[in-house]
């Protein structure tokens, strides 16, 4: 996995390699490159120091390094100062196309969360610039946070140097960027996650994880931090602070899996012919938050005489429903996906107990009691 890192103006100037920005974060990825055979995760890392300008450009042009020739999975800038500004004027404009387009993951510590709050409109500044202190925090589980499993959590004290107090806001954005002196208009669903919330000392979240979704395909992911786990890792030889790093840079390579999940369920399981079965899905994150307003789901319903896709969008509880109504006897499956999650549920049809009229021809589906006819699609808000 090649990382590229700003390692340029802006860059940490600390002379201590112990509490340095960039030289901790090469311990710490040595370290687990020597340790292979322990982690869970079997990904060797290869760090990238990129001081050049119009090298770092080019990469986030292209997402692959002009002179090693390596495709990059993420670019990670450390903490300093304003890194950002010595990119270029547009930088901000290369670094949303890395993202929104090429699928390239970020990580940012400190300066380098400043530097993607300046460019990304889903997570912002609330508080910051509170000097150095070793604050509590909150963990949450979250498929990018080793320290906490699913259903857990626990408090911490980490370093903090200066980083913002960060809030978040999952949904839709448009987001707008100029390459090649054309105007990019691109509607994306940010699924963001805070991980350690500040309990004391600032105000806000200290770690936050997301990554953009268009058209219901996985783009680029990032985490942004403004506490240092790998400086904690490096100074105190702490296993735990060097996975926290590290798995910040998994995630954003999309080496660890999203946290999403589909929970489908049926009204019923056994009907007849002609008696509808309601099905219901919610589609949640990490810590059972709803995807809310969220499309496309994707609903396929296999049948005696065929299948039928149907595309279904989730409301503010992260549910989406459809009525399927059968018409012929014989055992039905519902296939749900959304971006990279799936689930799977059936019923089984018999012959009605009481006669009564049955709606003759195709397979006839009820969304939000709208009639759609086989192989037609359309979307559904109901929840």
């Amino acid at each position: 996995m090649y990382v590229a890192t700003w390692t340029g103006p802006g860059l940490d100037t600390d002379p201590n390699p112990e509490t340095n920005c960039w030289t901790t974060s090469v311990w710490d990825v040595k370290w687990w490159n020597s340790h292979l055979d322990e982690v869970p995760v079997k990904e060797q890392i290869e760090l990238i120091p990129v001081k050049d300008i119009s090298r770092w450009r080019r990469i986030l042009y292209t997402g692959v390094d002009p002179v090693t020739g390596h495709r990059i999975d993420v670019v990670y800038v450390p903490g300093g100062w304003r890194p950002e500004e010595h990119w270029g004027s547009d930088w901000d404009d290369l670094l949303r196309w890395a993202q929104l387009h090429l699928g390239i993951g970020y990580v940012g510590i400190c300066a380098g969360a400043t530097t993607f709050i300046r460019a990304f409109p889903c997570v912002w500044s609330v508080d910051g610039l509170k000097g150095h202190a070793l604050p509590e925090v909150l963990l949450l589980p979250h498929p990018a946070n080793p320290l906490v499993q699913e259903g857990e959590s626990r408090v911490i004290r980490m370093y903090y140097a200066n980083g913002p107090g960060m809030e978040w806001k999952r949904g839709w954005y448009t987001i707008k960027y100029y390459i090649d002196k054309k105007l990019h208009k691109i509607k994306a669903y940010c699924d963001v996650q805070g991980v350690m919330k500040y309990l004391e000392h600032v105000k806000g979240w200290a770690y936050v994880a997301g990554r953009w979704i268009v058209d219901g395909v996985e783009k680029g992911r990032f985490v942004v931090m403004s506490v240092h786990p790998e400086i904690m890792g490096r100074k105190d030889k702490d296993p735990d602070m060097v996975q926290t790093f590290i798995y910040a840079i998994l995630w954003a390579a999309k080496r660890l899996p999203s946290g999403w999940k589909i929970h489908l369920t049926l009204d019923k399981t056994l009907v007849g012919v002609g008696e509808a079965v309601k099905v219901v899905l919610r589609l949640v994150n990490s810590v059972g938050a709803p995807i809310a307003d969220f499309s496309p789901i994707w609903v396929k319903v296999v049948g005696p005489e065929g299948e039928e896709e149907h595309v279904l969008k989730t409301n503010e509880e992260g549910k989406a429903t459809l009525t399927v109504v059968p018409e012929s006897e014989g055992l039905y499956r519902i296939e749900a996906s959304a971006v990279d999650v799936q689930a799977t549920g059936s019923f089984s049809v018999g012959i009605p107990p009481v006669p009564f009229p049955v709606v003759t021809g195709v397979l006839i589906a009820a969304i939000l009691g709208i009639v759609v006819t086989p192989r037609r699609v359309r979307q559904s808000s109901q929840g």
